[in-house]
C-alpha cells in the first residue's frame, strides 16, 4: 500500500494548530506581519537526501517557528553547537508527544538563549529583532 502523504498546505496548518499559542511560537516570539510562520526541519533536508528520505514537509520532522525564531535557531546553531543541541533536544521531546511546551520548559530554553546571548556578547552583535521575545509567567 502506498503512503499518503498530507498536502504542504495542510501540514503548515496542522503544525500551526498545535505549536502556535496566543500568536506565538514556542520560543516566545510574536507572530506578526514582518515576523510570519515558518516550516523548521527538525532533521535537515541534507540529511534527509544523504539517507534517501524524502524532504517534504510533514508532521513528524517539522514545527511552525516564526522567521525570527527560526532564523536565531541557525545562528545559535553555528556559533553555539551546544546550546543549540539543548534547545533542539527540548523541540524533539515536544514534537514527539505533539505538544506545547510546558511553561517550564518555555522556561529553559529562555535561559538557553540569554546563555547564548551572554556569550556573544563580546564576539558578535546580536540583531535586537532575536531579543524581543515576550516574557511568559
Amino acid at each position: 500500500m502506498k503512503r499518503k502523504y498530507l498536502t504542504e498546505g495542510k501540514v503548515i496548518d496542522i503544525l500551526t494548530l498545535i505549536y502556535i499559542e496566543k500568536g506565538m511560537d514556542i520560543f516566545n516570539y510574536q507572530i506578526t506581519n514582518n515576523n510570519k510562520l515558518t516550516y523548521h526541519h527538525i532533521i535537515k533536508i541534507e540529511e534527509l537526501k544523504s539517507l534517501g528520505f524524502p524532504t517534504t514537509k510533514t508532521i513528524e520532522n517539522g514545527i511552525m517557528l516564526t522567521n525570527y525564531a527560526h532564523s536565531y535557531l541557525h545562528l545559535i546553531e553555528e556559533f553555539a553547537p551546544d546550546i543549540f543541541y539543548h534547545l533542539n533536544k527540548i523541540i524533539l521531546l515536544i514534537t514527539k508527544e505533539y505538544r506545547l511546551p510546558t511553561l517550564e520548559e518555555r522556561n529553559l530554553m529562555q535561559i538557553f538563549l540569554e546563555a547564548f546571548e551572554y556569550r556573544m556578547q563580546e564576539y558578535y552583535h546580536i540583531n535586537k529583532r532575536y531579543l524581543t521575545r515576550i516574557k511568559m509567567s
